[in-house]
This record gives C-alpha cells, sequence and structure tokens, in this order.
C-alpha cells in the first residue's frame, strides 16, 4: 500500500505541476519594449529571446480540472495490475476500476491517467510501448487494448457464449444479477442500450417470475431488477407460509 501512495502522490504532484504549466502556457504575451536607439542590441535581444510568446510551438497540455480527485481515488484503495497473464484477473481489475470511477465520477482524461498509473511492471512497460503513444485516448479505447492483450480473443469469445445462454435456474435474483453483469463485460454488443440490458435480463430469469414482469413492458434495467426482486420476495414469503401451515 505504501507504494500505491507514493505512486498516487506523485500522480497528483505532476497533476499540480500541469496546471500550472497550463496558466503559464494561457498567459498572454507580455508587451515588448521599445528598442533603445543607443544600445548595442545585444540586451534586448536577449530580452526578446526570453519574453517571447511561443504558446503555439510549445507541446499541447491537458487541464486537469480536479487534482483532488486522485486523492479521493486513492482513500478507495484501488487495485494494480502487474501484467499477469490471468484473464480472470485482468477483467476483475477493469471491473473494480470502473466501479471507483463511476462512484467519483470521474472523467474520460482521468480515468485514463489514473488507470494507466496503477499499472506496474510488465503491464506499466506494456502501456509505456503501446498506450503512451495512440493519441486520443479515452477509457474506452483503453479497456479495449487492455483486453486484447491480457484477455485473449478465445476467452472473450467463450464468455460472450455463455453470456448469450445465461438462465437465472436455480440461482436468486442478487446471484444471477452478479453474473449477468459480469459476462455482459463480455458482449457489449448485446447490451448496446439499457432497453436491450432490460430485455436480456428479463429474458434469463426463471420462468415464474419473468411471466410476471413480461406484461408489465418495463423500460430500464433498474426497474426489471427491482421489480424481479420484489416478485421474488414475494414468492419466498408465499412458500414460507405455506410451508408453515403443512406442519
Amino acid at each position: 500500500m505504501d507504494e500505491l501512495r507514493d505512486m498516487m502522490q506523485t500522480l497528483v504532484g505532476a497533476m499540480a505541476t500541469q496546471q500550472q504549466l497550463l496558466q503559464q502556457h494561457l498567459q498572454p504575451p507580455q508587451p515588448q519594449q521599445p528598442r533603445d536607439q543607443y544600445s548595442d542590441g545585444g540586451e534586448n535581444q536577449n530580452r526578446g529571446e526570453t519574453s517571447e510568446y511561443r504558446g503555439e510551438t510549445e507541446d499541447p497540455i491537458i487541464p486537469v480540472e480536479n487534482v483532488a480527485i486522485v486523492k479521493q481515488f486513492l482513500k478507495l484503495k484501488p487495485p494494480t495490475f502487474s501484467g499477469e497473464m490471468d484473464p480472470v484477473k485482468a477483467n476483475e481489475w477493469l471491473l473494480e476500476m470502473e466501479k471507483n470511477f463511476r462512484l467519483l465520477r470521474c472523467g474520460e482524461q482521468q480515468k485514463v491517467k489514473i488507470g494507466s498509473y496503477l499499472l506496474t511492471g510488465a503491464a506499466s512497460r506494456w502501456w509505456n510501448l503501446k498506450g503512451v503513444r495512440e493519441l486520443g485516448m479515452n477509457w474506452a479505447r483503453f479497456k479495449v487494448i487492455f483486453r486484447e492483450k491480457y484477455v485473449p480473443r478465445a476467452l472473450q469469445n467463450a464468455k460472450c457464449a455463455e453470456f448469450e445462454h445465461l438462465k437465472q435456474t436455480g440461482k436468486p435474483i442478487a446471484e444471477y444479477e452478479t453474473t449477468f453483469t459480469n459476462l455482459a463485460e463480455y458482449a457489449p454488443h448485446l447490451v448496446a442500450t439499457d432497453e436491450m440490458r432490460a430485455r436480456r435480463f428479463e429474458d434469463g430469469l426463471r420462468y415464474e417470475i419473468k411471466r410476471v414482469i413480461r406484461p408489465l413492458v418495463l423500460a430500464t434495467y433498474a426497474d426489471v431488477l427491482d421489480r424481479a426482486i420484489i416478485v421474488e420476495q414475494d414468492k419466498m414469503k408465499k412458500r414460507k407460509y405455506f410451508d408453515s401451515k403443512k406442519r
């Protein structure tokens, strides 16, 4: 954890420095002093070299709107990823990062900066070779190249097929929902919209729950999940009641 704290403190410092550079970068040029006709020109020439506004020739600086978000992220004790060739660990790392990003409402640039700083060892070296050199990097693209490297295509296809055939069967709603969410990461084209996600989840429910929910034509995933839990709890109460009557 000490290593992670040092890493994140370094990131905070880098972001603060970047903000200072941005402010300097955006300052308007200072007016040049009139040239002294009696001078030899050397002093004015040197002064012109140091005061000339070079905003358009410097490397572009990405503004960081909220450096404090990094400190808040650190308090969540985010995991690092060192580049193990373990597809499950790699995907779990992405899911954990996204959970924290949602909680803190991180922006796209913040996600990439924080995520890349939490790569260590072989993963950090991979990022320096692959990710740093790619212009216009956002979090969606980060996930694509990350999975290409650490989650083999064969596994992604297998998980996608598993998601397509996922059913609740004898699992509680909570367990079914967890499995559904994890596998959906491998099949984003099947849950591209919230309504598609809702229908896919609804289709996998047990028949006695699905037949109650389907006529309601609930439009959102949250509504389908909420109603499914209510129906499940209601059926459990009825089952317990009738079981007690049999004794």
